[in-house]
């Protein structure tokens, strides 16, 4: 019953882990958001290389289990077909009760909210409904807030994830009821994207190929905050002389992997250009010997043999790719 009730109302939670179309901001992008991180679920699925595992499988996969099949019953949704894109973006201070998940799609609103509204009566200490919050500019919004707290072991005291629908294209998450409103104030027939307090770090969410499977893109202050503010100094060092960075992977019938960072000053990325180059050569090296004891590993020496470092100005860019020809030495047609 706890995971049955976590996925009812929590399955964007489950789900997280890119910006809109190149040169369009998304329009519920909050206007501190400093770090977005993007699954472009529509373009994975719809890959070759999906295909060749085929969604049938993983259909089946999901049919084992009963709680979740009926949740997705309930909710009248087929995460197969119904959801395209989900976007996660927050400021670069790292506050945990800031940050906006949106997932772009179509959704049966009627069923969510019938949905909601049964978890907030049979579980009254997990789901709550707030209705009629009004959002300062006339209109009124019913949130949905789950107690993370209690509902999953472990978590921190007082962690709740507020839910909000904003139209049947769009839901929206957040740890808190504010931050939500602020996306829920969003007009549904708005044409144009947020303008974004870090205008270089809006330019460079312009610049960022939709096309990607799985995108990020995030400013270099947050690359020293968190579990990295505990990393070795030598990789410290490195963090700091990086302002932002962006890049991901796209799935076809193999993976492309394009990332990119941009430095204070030329002479830094060419320093970083270097020492991935070095410890690129080193991890070749290291493999070309795992590949003598285990053939199967010869994939993995191509793969990084693949990998690409280059640097111009303050710009270092790395490109590797793995293709279906050798990714299907490790994943066999027939499984």
């Amino acid at each position: 019953m706890l995971k049955h009730r976590v996925l009812g109302l929590g399955l964007a939670v489950a789900l997280l882990v890119s910006p809109a179309r190149a040169g369009e901001l998304d329009r519920y992008l909050p206007a501190d958001t400093e770090i977005v991180s993007v699954i472009n679920l529509k373009q994975i699925l719809g890959s070759a290389l999906v295909k060749q595992v085929g969604i049938d499988k993983i259909r089946e996969l999901m049919k084992q289990s009963d709680e979740l099949t009926d949740v997705l019953k309930d909710l009248k949704l087929d995460p197969l077909k119904d959801i395209d894109r989900v976007i996660s973006a927050g400021p670069g201070s790292g506050e945990q009760d800031k940050g906006l998940m949106i997932i772009h799609g179509r959704f049966d609103v009627e069923a969510w909210r019938a949905r909601a509204t049964k978890e907030a009566k049979d579980n009254k200490d997990l789901v709550k409904v707030h209705p009629k919050v009004k959002d300062g500019q006339g209109g009124e919004h019913t949130i949905y807030e789950l107690a993370l707290s209690d509902a999953i072991p472990g978590a921190p005291g007082g962690l709740s994830l507020f839910v909000g629908i904003a139209n049947k294209n769009t839901i929206l998450a957040a740890a808190s009821k504010d931050y939500l409103m602020d996306g829920l104030k969003v007009k549904e027939d708005a044409t144009k994207g947020v303008a974004l307090k870090n205008k270089a770090f809006a330019e460079m969410l312009g610049k960022m190929d939709d096309r990607q499977s799985l995108s990020i893109a995030v400013i270099g202050d947050v690359l020293t905050k968190g579990q990295l503010a505990t990393a070795p100094d030598a990789i410290k060092d490195v963090l700091k002389q990086i302002t932002a960075g962006s890049g991901g992977i796209t799935v076809t019938d193999g993976i492309k992997v394009e990332l990119s960072v941009s430095t204070k000053e030329a002479a830094d990325a060419k320093n970083i250009k270097e020492t991935l180059s070095n410890g690129l050569n080193l991890a070749v090296l290291a493999a070309a010997g795992l590949a003598a004891q285990q053939k199967e590993l010869a994939v993995l020496v191509d793969f990084l043999k693949s990998v690409k470092v280059t640097s111009r100005d303050k710009i270092v860019s790395l490109k590797a790719e793995l293709s279906g020809e050798d990714l299907g030495k490790i994943i066999p047609k027939d499984q």
